[in-house]
């Protein structure tokens, strides 16, 4: 997938952003509380379970959650209380998440910009008219938005799948971004009753970085002609997004795994920057609280002794303060 696409299909809907911003000591409290549910309002997608939520945020890791699923099946608690005495969670972010995960279930077809729908016809794969159609056919018959649109003409199973995918990659966004908000240990008590969105802001949230991998290439393959050109180029190798609220920007870090070039021409940031045979790094300046999409593609200038063949992909990509 293009990540750049995000890009567009954000700025379609008029998302201008999803990162989550701490609150200045003298910002009001209600301020605060109408940022965090104008990220809620986001939620879309059919109903998700805690654990998996929290797993696509990148918040619990598969092991914690697995472990934690055997304890809840052991003692019938549950699970959000589990982690939190795991300390993998706080309270105010497991409320956060309770509270996605109801929105969710309550969104209507198109009673949210991240709707499939409303990303269909962001993207230009649907028409307003086409989906009033399909929806109205789903009125009907039932079943699912996707099945209509296909069934009425107006959508392909491939536009639908990729509909689907931008429609994920987006509500992982906002969940970590509503995270991101209530993150520091001095917020306590994010809703005050069920179903409420009132919050107590103690803190300035504490800088993040959040970094989601879309793809990346797992190998690099050299043949005869490479070595005999001296270099091997493999575009959109690299495809990840940065969530951060720091407004210093952050550091790409490129790490060597091997030692198969000499140096490195990485191409895709802000601009193109090469790096030897120990690493090196790339300063990326973001505006304020944005989500940045990169796609990185790579010229490796090659050792002369090398032999054809396929390796692991030799560079670690990792982010981390400006």
């Amino acid at each position: 997938m293009d990540i750049k696409e995000l890009d567009f299909v954000l700025a379609a809907l008029g998302v201008t952003d999803l990162a989550g911003q701490p609150a200045t000591s003298g910002e009001r409290d209600y301020d605060y509380m109408t940022r965090l549910d104008g990220l809620l309002m986001l939620a879309a997608g059919e109903r998700e379970r805690l654990g998996e939520l929290l797993q696509a945020a990148e918040r619990i890791t598969g092991s914690q959650l697995e472990e934690a699923l055997a304890e809840q099946r052991r003692s019938g608690r549950k699970l959000g209380e589990i982690l939190i005495d795991r300390s993998s969670l706080t309270a105010a972010e497991r409320e956060v998440v309770l509270e996605f995960q109801r929105r969710q279930a309550g969104q209507s077809p198109t009673a949210g910009k991240f709707c499939l729908g409303n990303i269909l016809v962001a993207t230009g794969q649907i028409t307003r008219q086409q989906l009033a159609d399909a929806l109205k056919w789903q009125a009907d018959r039932g079943g699912r938005l996707g099945t209509s649109l296909v069934a009425c003409g107006h959508a392909n199973e491939r536009q639908v799948t990729h509909g689907l995918s931008l429609q994920r990659k987006l509500i992982v966004a906002v969940l970590i971004a509503a995270m991101s908000l209530v993150s520091a240990p001095a917020v306590q008590n994010a809703y005050a009753e069920p179903h409420t969105t009132k919050l107590t802001v103690m803190a300035r949230v504490a800088t993040f970085f959040r970094m989601q991998v879309d793809h990346q290439v797992a190998a690099l393959t050299i043949t005869a002609g490479d070595i005999e050109r001296g270099y091997v180029e493999v575009p959109a190798a690299s495809n990840f997004s940065v969530i951060t609220n720091t407004q210093e920007g952050y550091v790409i870090d490129f790490r060597p795994r091997s030692d198969v070039f000499r140096s490195v021409l990485v191409t895709g940031l802000q601009s193109p920057i090469e790096i030897g045979a120990q690493g090196g790094i790339a300063a990326q300046n973001v505006p304020h609280g944005r989500t940045t999409f990169h796609q990185l593609g790579y010229r490796f200038l090659l050792r002369p002794d090398l032999q054809p063949g396929s390796y692991p992909w030799p560079l670690e990509i990792s982010v981390r303060a400006a």
